[in-house]
């Protein structure tokens, strides 16, 4: 059967959803400097730059795994149209890689496109062909991935970082655990098939559980952290929602880790660690439009 070539396709080869979340992270980490609105102009080469690197790493993620992929049942039709147009796909690869540095180079400074660099890096290499494959602690190292848009988004103005781009970094950073086990914890079977060590497939589902808890109390933790520490930069919109957001994360995983439901129940919580990261970013931008510009 031929692939259809629809929404859901295109978010396989390109990680669109990926992609929509690291723009969101660079558009919060844009807002965090103070005077952005002065330069709003920056945001179009920043989400242009940034975007087609990160399609440029989910393309490069497909080709090293169509191996790997055609033993797991939900990328197996990813697989399929990869494998058989393989040459075509690393034209591709370096046509996004090289549009996303023409556009970074021309409109943005060298540190924000070095951030770029280093997400789409960070991706392909560090994660995609370094850990993957070789320790159950992939996902936590290879996170890092995630928080280089938020360091791009700062620097995209002025070539510096400031503090509440960080504090988005390192919240991005413990995120992705939380995030990617509960929905490894589903899909355990797969990984298992293609014999790649995430934790589920490897420690087990009781363990991973007991896992994702203690990264969201630690994940808690840092997201009340600019109420404490008021330096970030941060005002009281956020702080007064650090909380409830953290409660939003923390509890969802006390009960799962509680309930030792079945593993396709995981799939609930990976949606209420979406729904988190949303909001957090959403409320740091709203938080960064009310202070003084």
């Amino acid at each position: 059967m031929d692939q259809k070539w629809n929404f859901s396709f295109f978010n396989n080869i390109f990680k669109l959803e990926i992609t929509f979340l690291i723009d969101l992270v660079a558009i919060a980490g844009f807002f965090t400097y103070t005077g952005s609105f002065a330069k709003m102009w920056f945001i179009a080469p920043l989400l242009v730059s940034g975007s087609l690197a990160s399609m440029a790493s989910g393309v490069f993620n497909n080709i090293y795994d169509t191996d790997i992929d055609s033993k797991m049942e939900r990328v197996s039709n990813r697989r399929k149209v990869v494998y058989r147009n393989r040459s075509k796909m690393i034209i591709l690869l370096i046509m996004l890689f090289s549009l996303s540095m023409i556009v970074g180079f021309a409109y943005l400074n060298y540190l924000a496109v070095i951030f770029i660099i280093a997400g789409f890096l960070s991706y392909a290499l560090l994660y995609t062909v370094l850990l993957k494959r070789r320790t159950d602690l992939n996902i936590v190292f290879g996170g890092i991935a995630g928080s280089f848009p938020a360091l791009a988004g700062s620097a995209a103005i002025s070539g510096s970082v400031t503090p509440a781009a960080i504090f988005i970094a390192v919240l991005v950073f413990v995120w992705t655990p939380t995030h990617f086990w509960s929905l490894a914890i589903k899909y355990k079977d797969d990984y298992s098939m293609a014999n790649i060590p995430m934790l589920p497939a490897v420690k087990g589902v009781a363990v991973t559980r007991t896992y994702i808890l203690i990264n969201s109390i630690f994940l808690a933790i840092v997201t009340i952290f600019p109420f404490v520490y008021a330096k970030i930069g941060l005002n009281l919109i956020y702080e007064a929602s650090s909380i409830p957001l953290a409660l939003w994360i923390l509890l969802p995983s006390y009960y799962y880790f509680r309930r030792k439901g079945e593993a396709k129940e995981y799939r609930k919580l990976f949606s209420y660690t979406n729904g988190y990261l949303t909001i957090a970013l959403i409320l740091i931008i709203i938080s960064s439009f009310t202070i003084a510009r």
